[in-house]
């Protein structure tokens, strides 16, 4: 059986024919990837593909299986499409084989590299993501790892000539360029094609998305009412009616200075398109909600220095009913702003100036391994999790390998590689979050613990088990060695940068009743690419021993790589 399900997640990993075009995330609309009719001419480095599968270190060759959704190139011609565009939005997601060399081309001839550049320490012109300027940081993956590139782009800047602008760019989730100007040399005002380009190894393409920006204004807002209640900031429930009456415009400012309020609007949204939309809220207080025809929207907590929230709505042509509710912190200025987007416009503001004043400055603040490791305990939120984890330990070393472990349940939670950590929510003013964000390229490993003692090798993995955190030391090179008793044996737990990869070492004092295993990973598909190296998900790669048993196992939607532990065992990770 453990065959049969290796054999099916290689043929998955090989031949992902699910994966199309019609997947490109959030409001995007999709470059047809059926065949390469949505590009000028026939190019015979290029291929519409239904499946890729590349070795990480090139040991094989990419291994292709027919279909559709998947663009893939090699060295040679560029690929330009049909589509022609000035201003946009454009989603991809990408995969390198080693040492792949490209780029995308925007309109007006701005390159941005796409290469295989995830081992190295400092970002240059061959960084993934450089565009006239280098990254802040490198978040590009390993090859033969689905990424994803997401931009803004304007061609054209107002009142600079021979100018475009790239508003932002993330790479796997990670801002590395914002408001960049760069010379335009070929003026896109009346559009260009978007191109594709391969001048090493082999750069695959599948879910492309974009958008065409325009400046119109398809949903506006009328007959606004508002009623200002005098209730605490923090009530529940409000009553006090202060004062009501109507306005032309969005704005708190008809509170007239009120240091405690609830406020509340109703009016149409007037909507000239049908579609989705997307609203977001920019605000300093405890709450602002946002109901369209009685259904909620957009529901956002605490905002103590006008951080967003997001919701969308698909709304037909059309009026609209909605209701806003706002309340403000008496210790700080009040601040209210709602902005709306849908695909092929830009995002506009819905309130007046006036309403958002310049929010007080708020310090980025950062931990920086120098010399020698660094570690910081804080409380850590999972996405998808409601309630903190209390008792964390994040670890960044000098190489820029860094993670996190959960020191009641003996987790390895997430890893990431890059910049270390974002603590200012629990270094500024109060710190009341006690939150410690992850600054670089995170990947999330298993919120459950690594350790269980099993009957066998098919048992189900516990959601608690008995382990016991008993303290770390410090070895030689400032890394901590965590120490946990798992019914009657002892583990240590020892994490370092190699380098190129973080390297795993488990060693088991004392003999357990039941044969002890760890939970290296857990994803939707996990694959051996060859004897001994995993694939987990496009997350990352782990190596264990050749002769070690490792087991890819099905627990219901998900998928698990477990491994018998006793002695010394030593295992490594990569993305």
């Amino acid at each position: 059986m453990r065959h049969f399900f290796i054999k099916a997640c290689l043929l998955c990993l090989a031949s992902p024919v699910l994966v199309l075009g019609q997947m490109v995330k959030g409001n995007y609309s999709p470059l047809s990837l059926k065949d390469l009719s949505s590009f000028e001419g026939g190019k015979p480095n290029w291929s519409v593909q239904g499946g890729i599968a590349i070795h990480p270190t090139g040991a094989t060759k990419p291994k292709i299986s027919s279909g559709e959704g998947i663009l893939v190139g090699t060295t040679g011609s560029v690929i330009t499409t049909k589509l022609k565009a000035s201003d946009l939005r454009l989603y991809a997601e990408f995969m390198v084989s080693p040492d792949a060399e490209g780029s995308i081309i925007l309109p007006g001839g701005q390159k941005v590299r796409i290469s295989d550049s995830s081992k190295q320490k400092v970002t240059g012109v061959t960084t993934s993501g450089y565009v006239g300027q280098f990254p802040t940081q490198n978040a590009a993956k390993a090859a033969g790892l689905w990424q994803t590139i997401e931009l803004t782009y304007d061609a054209s800047v107002p009142h600079v000539a021979n100018s475009a602008r790239l508003n932002s760019l993330s790479l796997n989730g990670v801002t590395i360029l914002e408001t960049i100007y760069l010379p335009n040399s070929k003026p896109a005002t009346d559009g260009q094609p978007i191109s594709f380009e391969v001048t090493k190894g082999t750069i695959a393409f599948r879910n492309i998305g974009y958008q065409l920006l325009a400046s119109r204004k398809p949903l506006t807002l009328s007959n606004l009412t508002y009623k200002v209640y005098s209730d605490k900031w923090d009530a529940k429930d409000y009553s006090k009616l202060d004062h009501e009456g109507q306005t032309a415009i969005l704005t708190q400012e008809v509170t007239n200075g009120m240091r405690e309020f609830h406020l509340v609007y109703e009016g149409d949204m007037e909507v000239a398109e049908a579609g989705d939309y997307i609203f977001t809220s920019i605000y300093s207080g405890p709450l602002f909600n946002v109901d369209v025809d009685g259904k909620s929207v957009l529901a956002g907590g605490e905002s103590t220095s006008q951080e967003t929230h997001t919701g969308s709505v698909n709304l037909t042509q059309g009026k609209h009913r909605f209701k806003i509710h706002y309340s403000r912190f008496p210790w700080r200025q009040p601040a209210l702003g709602l902005r709306v987007e849908k695909a092929g416009i830009r995002p506009y503001d819905l309130h007046t100036l006036s309403s958002l004043p310049e929010p007080e400055p708020k310090p980025y603040i950062s931990v920086t391994p120098d010399m020698r490791p660094e570690m910081v305990r804080s409380f850590i939120l999972l996405p998808g999790e409601k309630y903190k984890r209390t008792h964390c330990i994040s670890v960044g070393s000098p190489d820029g390998w860094n993670y996190t472990v959960d020191l009641n349940r003996g987790a390895l939670v997430q890893a990431w590689r890059g910049q270390f950590a974002d603590v200012t929510e629990m270094w500024y003013e109060r710190g009341e979050p006690q939150l410690l964000f992850p600054a670089g390229l995170n990947v999330h490993i298993s919120g459950r613990s690594s350790f269980a003692t099993l009957e066998n090798a098919n048992a189900a993995w516990p959601d608690s088990s008995n382990i016991n955190f008993l303290g770390y030391k410090i070895q030689s090179q400032g890394y901590p060695v965590f120490r946990y008793s798992v019914g009657s044996a002892t583990v240590s737990d020892e994490l370092v940068s190699t380098g190129n990869n973080m390297t795993r070492t488990l060693k088991v004092e004392g003999t357990s009743q039941s044969p002890l295993y760890s939970l290296l990973a857990s994803g939707k598909q996990i694959v051996e690419v060859e004897k001994g190296l995993y694939q987990i998900d496009d997350k990352l790669y782990i190596m264990v021993d050749k002769k070690a048993k490792a087991t890819i196992r099905p627990t219901g939607e998900t998928s698990e790589l477990i491994l018998p532990v006793s002695g010394t065992t030593t295992y490594s990770m990569f993305w």
